[in-house]
């Protein structure tokens, strides 16, 4: 099964990325835990395209997220045509630190890596194109 996408880059956005996903993994029938972090860790991507990967002026953007069920494995493949980021060249955050001792920034991306099976990142035709997948059991 597979849905796509097609959403600006505002944060206004975000409850219509979230409503679709829920119905999405609800006709695949995907346990309630699962969803939840699938929803998170989409919130925590898109959230983080709108806020940080456009520069002020840019022109508005599309971001297209296709969803796709196979085997067992939900995959989410985001491409955004932000400035070029990739979340897995970003150091890991230390989480042994106090809290008043960690730098701000780092936490979502530690978030993401913890709660998905597989990562992949890349830049095709000036976009970002960031893919994650996690099991549904």
């Amino acid at each position: 099964m597979k849905q796509v996408l097609e959403l600006e880059n505002k944060l206004s956005a975000l409850s219509g990325l979230l409503d679709s996903t829920g119905r999405f993994l609800d006709k695949v029938k995907a346990p309630v835990p699962v969803q939840y972090k699938i929803k998170l860790i989409l919130d925590e991507i898109f959230s983080n395209i709108v806020s940080y990967g456009y520069r002020p002026g840019d022109p508005p953007d599309i971001i297209r997220i296709e969803m796709t069920l196979r085997d067992g494995k939900f995959t989410a493949v985001i491409n955004d045509g932000g400035i070029p980021f990739n979340p897995l060249e970003y150091n890991q955050a230390d989480i042994t630190l106090p809290a008043e001792k960690r730098p701000i920034g780092g936490l979502g991306i530690h978030l993401i890596r913890n709660l998905t099976g597989e990562l992949s990142y890349e830049r095709k035709e000036n976009r970002n194109v960031f893919c994650f997948s996690i099991k549904i059991e």
